[in-house]
């Protein structure tokens, strides 16, 4: 197996929209909430358009972690098949991956999950947080086999606050801007992520974008509709 198989699937694993969790927050307060920017409840869904094809977010279930209750999370328009979650703990927002196994070329590689910070709802235009996770990953057949951890460091930066933005035709109004720059060290092999995230209070997810270098293209969605319970 060559590495930069496994820093792909880092990648797209940290994209796919995020058991055990290896994470590892760099200690900043989870904040005083000052609005709802992602509600969370099971049926909740979001319509999503890249321009040619629609995708779906639903969140479908709860599970408990560590006595916080967390929002599992099913989007057709993630790239692999992850189990998936979320959270909202004080003004802050998670993202969970569950563990992953899946097989390439005859090789099994499993995935250890982690959670990552995307949203914090209490801080200033340009103030940011950061964090790390060091999921650990194995891989064996085709004659290969080992671990390795791997690590992700990632910073997010707020980029705007209370602003209005018209998407396909709607206004959305109170929307914080989120720039979440990553970066994966598989076993010596370097990727960076850049996304930007549009949450609008009381909604949701509004727009997406990401750009990787694993395959520098730049991915872009926007809702058209969304039903809360």
């Amino acid at each position: 197996i060559t590495m930069k198989v496994n820093f792909k699937i880092l990648a797209l694993l940290f994209v796919a929209a995020f058991s055990s969790c290896s994470s590892d927050d760099s200690g900043d307060s989870n904040g005083t909430t000052t609005g709802n920017y992602f509600p969370m409840a099971v049926g909740n869904q979001w319509n999503y358009t890249n321009g040619s094809t629609t995708t779906q977010s639903r969140l479908i279930g709860t599970t408990t972690f560590g006595n916080t209750t967390y929002y599992e999370s099913d989007d057709t328009g993630a790239e692999l098949d992850i189990q998936n979650w979320v959270a909202k703990k004080g003004a802050s927002y998670f993202q969970k991956a569950g563990d992953t196994t899946f097989s390439q070329s005859g090789t099994t590689i499993v995935m250890q999950g982690y959670e990552l910070k995307i949203l914090r709802d209490d801080i200033a235009v340009g103030e940011s947080w950061t964090g790390s996770a060091s999921p650990k990953v194995t891989y064996s057949g085709s004659g290969v086999s080992g671990s390795f951890k791997a690590k992700v460091n990632y910073e997010g930066t707020i980029l705007a606050k209370d602003v209005s933005e018209t998407l396909n035709g709607v206004l959305f109004n109170n929307i914080i801007k989120v720039g979440l720059h990553a970066v994966v060290n598989s076993n010596g092999q370097i990727n960076t992520i850049d996304s930007e995230y549009w949450f609008a209070k009381d909604i949701g997810m509004i727009k997406e974008v990401e750009t990787s270098t694993v395959d520098n293209i730049t991915k872009t969605r926007t809702l058209t509709s969304y039903s809360l319970n």
